[in-house]
């Protein structure tokens, strides 16, 4: 049974959505909707009944990763890049389109949405009555330092920072991902962010910018008829491959043919910064750069802070900022993953009042409990594929984590009691040591059949544990030889 709703007015606060953008223009601002405790009370309510009905009659989009449990930033991510290496293992290309939806959660349409979780979700009488009640009447109140507006009334959209406005909106859009296999791509969401990938052969890439140019005109059309809009100025395109494959692309000729395509070298993708290459060197570089300020600003106040309050700081400000996404590194060579592992360094010289040049000891590390940032990396790909097996990871990373008896025979097999996975086969070094399908398997098949066993039996929290505990007790150098 559902909650009834509560008509209720709320005030709206304004923040800007990025620090460099300019204060005066209305544009720069997302609404962030002040709610009352009581309102998202009931809405957390109602998403505990409307969630689970959701997923277990697989009514969610596979491949929208935005505001669902297990899924991320990171596991999209991870999903298009390993599509990207198995394209380079078939000597293609790839190319990225990055689209970005125009305030997107303000432009829903409530006739529309109410007619869809009817048609689409299967909801009528009281619930749907609900969702009527909660989208209705509401009023709106901006409030800017010691100015405010007239309350009016909302008539599109969803409520930012409610608790049912990102299901809302998942719904509403749910409809995308069906675009992409007619023009022949495939693609990701990540709530409005809609990222869309062909692969071919350098020679069809004409071919290859027309069918994501049909996809452009269909993801068009369907927001127009949806009231919503796509940001042509916010648009990327990107190509990607090995340096060989991309030399081979006519940048003349495609500007000669597409006029209005621009593509760029980098382009940033979930909080990611992707180059033509993959090499992450731009994302690397900048990844540094912001973690060396904040240790700068740590270290004015390191002295005013209790060790532990401090040790606190650094976790929250730096290595939270060095594991975001830190298992899309895998594979790069270690000279590239310096940088990271010399902020890593002097965090910990910061901890232990070091002077700024003195040596680190693999002692040091234990004694936080920090593993280097080769073995963090491979850490969070075991995490991965432990989840995976475990059934709390996307649809679209399970599937790739495979066992030799789901493929091969439907009889008992001894690797099956082993625990083991299978490695797909690639031709190329990149694919072999980067895409999550192949390193993914390769890893876990490197921890003995007892580890493997002691993982998937005990609680999430024990392994994680246990598996940190692991690493240290083989030896960091055992890792770094992988």
């Amino acid at each position: 049974m559902l909650y009834p709703s509560l008509t209720e007015t709320r005030s709206c606060l304004s923040l800007t959505q990025k620090p460099n953008l300019d204060t005066n223009l209305c544009n720069s601002y997302r609404p962030i909707s002040n709610l009352s405790f009581l309102s998202k009370t009931l809405e957390r309510l109602v998403s505990l009944q409307f969630l689970p009905y959701l997923e277990q009659s697989g009514l969610l989009p596979s491949n929208q990763s935005g505001f669902r449990a297990h899924h991320s930033t990171e596991t999209a991510l991870l999903s298009l890049l390993s599509e990207i290496y198995s394209a380079v293992d078939r000597s293609e290309l790839t190319l990225l389109a990055l689209y970005d939806v125009s305030a997107a959660f303000d432009m829903v349409d409530h006739n529309i949405l109410l007619q869809r979780l009817e048609t689409s979700y299967g909801l009528q009488g009281l619930p749907l009555c609900w969702f009527r009640s909660y989208l209705s009447e509401r009023t709106h109140m901006i409030i800017s330092g010691d100015s405010r507006t007239k309350w009016i009334h909302v008539k599109l959209g969803v409520p930012q920072g409610s608790v049912l406005g990102p299901l809302l909106f998942i719904l509403y859009t749910a409809e995308i991902p069906s675009l992409f296999p007619l023009s022949g791509a495939s693609g990701h969401l990540f709530a409005d962010d809609v990222q869309a990938f062909v692969h071919g052969s350098p020679s069809s890439q004409l071919l290859l910018v027309e069918r994501i140019q049909s996809l452009s005109n269909s993801l068009h059309s369907w927001m127009s008829s949806n009231r919503l809009s796509l940001n042509a100025s916010k648009t990327q395109f990107i190509w990607f491959g090995t340096p060989q494959q991309l030399l081979k692309i006519d940048f003349p000729l495609l500007s000669e043919m597409f006029p209005h395509y621009s593509f760029s070298s980098s382009v940033r993708d979930l909080g990611v910064t992707l180059d033509s290459s993959l090499t992450f060197k731009e994302h690397i570089s900048s990844l540094t750069r912001s973690s060396y300020f904040h240790l700068r600003r740590l270290r004015v106040v390191r002295r005013s802070v209790s060790s532990s309050v401090f040790t606190t700081l650094v976790h929250a400000f730096i290595c939270s900022r060095i594991d975001y996404c830190n298992s899309l590194l895998i594979g790069l060579p270690k000279v590239r993953l310096s940088p990271l592992q010399s902020v890593l360094n002097a965090a910990a010289r910061l901890i232990a009042r070091r002077p700024r040049y003195s040596h680190i000891s693999t002692f040091m590390f234990q004694e936080l409990h920090w593993l280097p940032i080769f073995a963090r990396i491979k850490f969070k790909i075991l995490i991965l594929v432990s989840k995976a097996q475990r059934g709390l990871a996307p649809k679209y990373l399970a599937d790739v984590i495979l066992r030799p008896l789901s493929v091969t025979s439907h009889r008992p097999l001894r690797s099956s009691s082993r625990l083991d996975l299978l490695v797909p086969h690639t031709r190329t070094a990149m694919a072999q040591s980067r895409s999550f399908a192949s390193i993914g398997p390769s890893l876990w098949n490197m921890l003995s059949p007892s580890t493997r066993s002691k993982i998937l039996s005990s609680n999430l929290s024990s392994s994680f544990a246990f598996l940190k505990t692991y690493f240290f007790s083989c030896g960091l150098a055992h890792w770094q030889r992988f």
